[in-house]
Parts: structure tokens; C-alpha cells; sequence
């Protein structure tokens, strides 16, 4: 038995779906969205406002696609500090991507308490300082798929890959929910 989707087509279109492929330190990226005004109202309605329920309107009318192109890859999502994830009640990026049922490894972490939307664009770019990664060898060989929310600058998706890379993996690929139209 099938469920009914969280939000009915009619209005999942209103988040305008683009699926475009760009690379970022050569390596494949695909972003599903525009980062435009719908999309980072809900965003923000479900990272900053916690409304958990929003979860899976995000990814779910293309879950099923997704998991498939991605088939044998090991989710490895962008961190928010301990602090944000416990405040909230949940990490946004790992519920977010928990729809398309692949295995998440929460291996990268963010150690300091840093938001990237209250940095500049040169502070940005140091993000790496603020990132390290736990149990890489649980990567080493294997297909490795980085998610996240929101792709801006590009500097926290460059640091996980530099990160990762170290290890060696099978393939590595990247998928973002959306993506500012001016970001590379």
C-alpha cells in the first residue's frame, strides 16, 4: 500500500524543480532547486522554526528516482554544530535526505559553533578550520554521495570533499536541495 504525498503536486510545483548538474572541485554535483524565496521560506520554516512535519516535501516526489541514480552510495550529509542539531531537536540535512532510505554516515563534524549565513564571503572560504572528519575509514572503497541543504559559496561542500577524498573513496558525487543562482 502506498501513502499520499505530503503535499499535492499542484503545490510541490510551486518549488519550481530544476534538476541541474554543475561540479565543484570536479567532482559531479546535482542540485534539485533554485534557492529562490519559496524554497528558503520553507527551509527555514523547517530548519529554523523546527517544524519537523516539513520534512519530507523536500525530496519526496522524486525519492524513488533519486534512489535509484544513487543506488549503492553512502549518504554523508553536511554537519550543523551539536548545539544547533540538539536545540532544534533534529539535524535538517540528515531528515531531509532520510527519505530517499540509503545509509547515512554522520562522520563529518562541525566543531565550533559557526553559522556561515552571519560570515562574510572571505570567511566562508575558511570554513575547513571549523570541520573534521570521525571514522573516515567507514568510507574508504565505498560510493559516497555528499548532501546538503543549500549550496551558496561552495566553501563547506569543497571542505567536505577535501575531507573525504583522504579516504579514498569508490566514487564521489554531490547532491544539494537547491542552489543560489550566482553561486559557482
Amino acid at each position: 500500500m502506498t501513502s499520499e504525498p505530503t503535499i499535492c503536486r499542484r503545490c510541490f510545483n510551486k518549488f519550481n524543480p530544476r534538476f541541474y548538474k554543475f561540479s565543484v572541485s570536479n567532482v559531479k554535483a546535482l542540485a534539485i532547486f533554485d534557492y529562490d524565496a519559496t524554497l528558503q521560506e520553507l527551509i527555514y520554516q523547517f530548519k529554523g522554526c523546527y517544524d519537523y512535519e516539513l520534512r519530507s516535501i523536500f525530496l519526496e516526489y522524486f525519492a524513488l528516482y533519486l534512489k535509484i541514480k544513487y543506488f549503492g552510495y553512502v549518504l554523508v550529509p553536511a554537519p550543523s554544530h551539536i548545539s544547533h542539531d540538539e536545540k532544534r531537536g533534529f539535524n535538517h540535512v540528515v531528515e531531509i535526505f532520510k527519505t530517499l532510505k540509503l545509509p547515512i554516515l554522520n562522520i563529518i563534524k562541525k566543531n565550533t559553533e559557526v553559522k556561515q549565513s552571519d560570515l562574510s564571503a572571505k570567511e566562508r572560504e575558511q570554513i575547513s578550520k571549523h570541520l573534521s572528519i570521525d571514522n573516515g575509514e567507514l568510507i574508504r572503497h565505498k560510493k559516497v554521495l555528499l548532501v546538503d541543504d543549500v549550496f551558496t559559496t561552495g566553501s563547506t561542500m569543497k571542505a567536505m570533499i577535501n575531507l573525504v577524498r583522504k579516504y579514498h573513496p569508490k566514487k564521489l558525487q554531490v547532491l544539494v536541495l537547491s542552489k543560489t543562482q550566482n553561486s559557482t
